[in-house]
């Protein structure tokens, strides 16, 4: 997996892949909250991860969504003014000072640290799906 660079408003941001199985653990944490989704409904393998990425961004407040966010951050640098850094090492300052870069961030961290386990994913995303409504 390559890195992967944004820009907004003159500010770089770098991404790079977290660990796989870290990242996979946290993914079946926060996959819980999928239990009201319908994946079945959903067509092509794209539509799919999109759908899942924005119904975790709507549970921002869950603590399964929070080990998402650490690993978006830990494993994204910024670039501003020739001065290099990890979100996670100056997240206060640097979203006091870009606010609006917060959800962005995120979303692009989302989809680029998670996207790739959901390719040809729509079997193994009915099969949890599945698994949780059989434990309610």
């Amino acid at each position: 997996m390559e890195s992967k660079q944004i820009n907004i408003e003159n500010v770089t941001y770098t991404m790079t892949p977290a660990n796989a199985m870290t990242a996979w653990i946290a993914l079946k944490n926060a996959m819980k909250l999928l239990q009201s989704v319908d994946l079945s409904s959903l067509g092509n393998n794209k539509k799919l991860g999109a759908s899942v990425l924005t119904t975790v961004l709507a549970n921002l407040g869950d603590p399964s969504i929070k080990e998402l966010e650490d690993i978006v951050l830990k494993h994204t640098s910024c670039e501003q003014d020739g001065k290099l850094y990890r979100l996670s090492e100056r997240f206060d300052s640097h979203f006091n000072q870009h606010r609006g870069h917060l959800i962005p961030v995120l979303k692009e961290g989302l989809m680029y640290q998670f996207a790739d386990f959901f390719i040809g994913g729509g079997g193994l995303l009915s099969n949890i799906q599945a698994n949780l409504k059989a434990k309610k």
